[in-house]
């Protein structure tokens, strides 16, 4: 589904935020692999926090925090306003070949999972089909 203008704008946020939620569990989920010490939800919770293993999932939390955050602050009024964090899921999702540092470390991380994971390679499919419902930059 590629993107509509009379698409609103609150509802491509919410489904943005959606989509990034489901990826970042999928990803939590094929990193702890069969673990049974991270079979609890609370033992989960906590690796996830301070677990190394966890932490190159870190800026897409925080991608998803900010992108919650504005949208509950009303930040976020027109399609503008979600260009950024289009451009973030792309360069994390390697469709932008000029990340680097960070993004290059948590596309290597993520590839893996994506080969390990059908749950990745099906959040992943849900995240790329959300960001065709975006608009592009001009140029692009």
């Amino acid at each position: 589904m590629a993107y509509h203008p009379t698409d609103s704008v609150q509802d491509l946020a919410r489904d943005l935020s959606g989509a990034l939620k489901a990826f970042h569990r999928a990803l939590i989920e094929a990193e702890a692999g069969g673990d049974p010490s991270l079979e609890n939800p609370y033992s989960r919770l906590f690796a996830v926090i301070g677990d190394p293993r966890f932490a190159w999932t870190n800026p897409l939390a925080q991608l998803i925090l900010q992108l919650d955050e504005r949208m509950a602050q009303g930040d976020i009024s027109t399609t503008e306003d979600l260009l950024p964090f289009r451009e973030k899921v792309s360069r994390i999702l390697g469709e932008d070949r000029t990340g680097g540092g960070e993004d290059a470390s948590f596309r290597l991380r993520y590839l893996i999972a994506l080969q390990n994971s059908p749950d990745v390679a099906l959040a992943t499919g849900g995240l790329r089909r959300m960001l065709a419902r975006l608009p592009k930059l001009a140029d692009d």
